[in-house]
This record gives structure tokens, sequence and C-alpha cells, in this order.
């Protein structure tokens, strides 16, 4: 099966998994092999760049099926059931061994933080923004004192930093000032570590005692990447409001 589509990278992640779902409902079983060489084009440095092959692992093809739509980014994540898409997402779209091996020395970076996640700029054309004083106050709901910021919004860092000084973020993933046109993309030659780490920063942040995220493909991915919503606070764009996340699958 080739699939094609998707702009950001979790977004391609997201339709490699909606696609595969879409197959087994056809087919009765998941394709024998995935092919996503013409996925993640915005991360390539060069026109033949297979970024398929940094970023994902060998498919598995024995993974439990149940649906799942890429729509799914814009709800909440308690109210799908997480652990079986997260298995199954993890058999569908393994992150490679280069991903793992980042992730494993940010996860050692991150010192035990609770993690957040801010997704801003131009998701904004695809959901309302996420006020900043609304993630504040999913922190402190959360009761932690230690934060890690992933964020693509440089202002957005600087103030939970003024709130919570005791903030880490990682340098070497650029961030910029909020732009709801625009959104953080590296100068060419870096794009392919720009994709390596970000896939890196999320599966780390899964991985986080707490997460604090926003909504949208990189926070599903987050959470795909986690396989449960304990210790979860979500802000949902469209109802406005955040909450912590239920524990029990439905």
């Amino acid at each position: 099966m080739v699939v094609q589509g998707g702009a950001g990278l979790t977004s391609c992640l997201s339709v490699r998994l909606h696609d595969a779902v879409k197959y087994h409902q056809k087919h009765g079983h998941f394709p024998t092999r995935i092919d996503s060489s013409r996925q993640f084009y915005c991360y390539r440095a060069d026109e033949g760049d297979r970024m398929d092959l940094l970023l994902l692992g060998a498919m598995r093809q024995e993974a439990p099926f149940v649906n799942f739509d890429h729509g799914w980014q814009f709800g909440w994540y308690d109210e799908i059931n997480i652990e079986t898409v997260s298995s199954m997402a993890l058999h569908l779209c393994q992150p490679s061994g280069h991903v793992l091996s980042r992730a494993a020395d940010m996860i050692r970076r991150m010192d035990g933080r609770t993690a957040v996640l801010y997704r801003g700029n131009d998701k904004v054309k695809e959901i309302g923004k996420t006020p900043y004083e609304a993630m504040a106050e999913l922190a402190e709901q959360s009761g932690s004192t230690r934060f890690f910021v992933q964020t693509d919004e440089e202002d957005f860092l600087r103030f939970f930093h003024k709130r919570f000084p005791d903030t880490a973020a990682f340098d070497e993933i650029p961030r910029m000032m909020a732009n709801e046109h625009k959104f953080v993309m590296p100068t060419q030659p870096n794009r392919p570590q720009f994709a390596l780490n970000f896939n890196a920063v999320l599966f780390a942040m899964g991985q986080a005692p707490k997460l604090i995220c926003t909504t949208g493909n990189t926070a599903l991915w987050t959470m795909i990447y986690r396989g449960h919503t304990r210790g979860v606070w979500q802000y949902h764009g469209k109802e406005q409001k955040g909450r912590a996340l239920l524990t029990a699958q439905r």
C-alpha cells in the first residue's frame, strides 16, 4: 500500500495510520507493506531523501485492529480507546531506532519534569488558539513545579518561564515568535534532523510522569506514544476549555 498526503510530521503519521485502517476495513487485514516514501516531503534536504526510512522502523502486520480517523486529533483524548490505538499505531508507525535513541537521551535530560506541549502559530487555521493563561491554569492544577516545554512559539515559552521559573526546553528544536500565518521550518540542510528531533521529543514527552497538552496531531501522537491518559491535562481548542483527562477508556 502506498500512502500519500499529510503536511506536518504528525499529520503524515495520522494519514498513514488512517489509510492502513481503511485498508483493513476493506480487505480484512493490514497490508503486508506500507510505502510512505512519498510522505514527509517538507522535511527532505534533497529531492530523493527517504524520510520514512529515517523516521519509521519496520512495520508489524500483526497489529490489533480498532477504528481510527485522523479527525480525532480535534477531540478529547479520553474519548478515544487510546490504549488500543496506541498498540495499533506502534505496530504500523513504529519510530525508528534513530528516533528512539534520540528520545532516550531527551528523557534523561527532561529529568522527570512535567511535559507541556503547546502548538500555536498556523494551527489556528484549524482549531481555536489556546490562551496562554489556560495552559498556566492547567499547570497549576497538575500540582507540578518543574516543567519541560515543547512549543513552536517563543512567546509562549517566555510567558511560561516567567510564571514557572523552573522550566526547561530544548534549544535544538527551533521556535519562532507567534505568527498565525507561518509555521516553524528550519533551513533546507537541517530539515531531516529537525524531523528526527521533533518525533523524538514527542515520544519523550509521552513518557513524562505528567503531561499538559493542546489539541491537534502533535498532541494526539504524544498521547499515542504515551499509551494511556493517566496524569494528562488537555485544553480543547474547539470547546475552549481544559480539564484533567479521565483514565477509564470508553
